[in-house]
């Protein structure tokens, strides 16, 4: 405890675990080729996405092994960041409940959303283009303190810029948006969701 009266205590922190993936370079080029010529043949759906091409579910159907070797990292990484959380997974699976592909051209962007009731979200960063920096938030994924007392105590949201190659997982139900993307090279990522699931008897 600590020798301030006055010290406050921080409550309610959300993790967000974030790495850029071994060997991403040689798949950039294939995934990205992949997903674009899947959005030649889908039109894709209205999410978040504003001014964005959302793929469908018919992504989940598409079998590519850039796009299996995406998914695979991401589960590993997962598994290994949450271990912590659930005893290293000795009662419980970690299950992917959805997954899609997102494609922002210059001027497109996401608005604030949530993924609640899933339990962990997140995206692999396929291609990024310019990122803003120095203040400009440009192709930002932002992070919205969900506390409307952020500016009294100094704790607002948290942007972070992505890079290529790196995936990142935080809470599913913690509101969020993606600024617009500024950069003539377009902003590609596979968004997913994971779910926390008891395991069956016997397994």
């Amino acid at each position: 405890m600590s020798s301030d009266p006055f010290a406050p205590l921080p409550l309610f922190a959300f993790p967000l675990f974030s790495s850029v993936i071994a060997g991403h370079e040689q798949h950039k080029g294939p995934l990205l080729d992949a997903i674009l010529a899947h959005r030649q043949r889908h039109p894709g759906i209205r999410r978040s996405n504003r001014d964005a091409w959302h793929s469908g579910s018919e992504f989940l159907q598409l079998r590519d092994e850039h796009v299996g070797w995406a998914l695979q990292n991401v589960h590993t990484f997962a598994r290994r960041a949450l271990a912590r959380f659930y005893k290293d997974w000795a009662g419980h699976d970690l299950k992917m409940g959805s997954y899609w592909a997102n494609v922002l051209g210059k001027g497109g962007w996401n608005a604030p959303h949530h993924h609640f009731p899933q339990h962990w979200s997140g995206a692999y960063y396929v291609s990024v283009g310019q990122v803003g920096t120095d203040g400009d938030l440009s192709g930002h994924i932002e992070f919205l303190n969900p506390s409307p007392w952020q500016t009294t105590w100094g704790s607002g949201n948290f942007a972070y810029g992505p890079r290529e190659g790196l995936v990142m997982l935080f809470p599913a139900s913690l509101l969020h948006l993606v600024h617009p993307h500024q950069s003539d090279e377009p902003r590609v990522s596979i968004a997913f969701n994971f779910n926390v699931l008891p395991k069956s008897a016997g397994a």
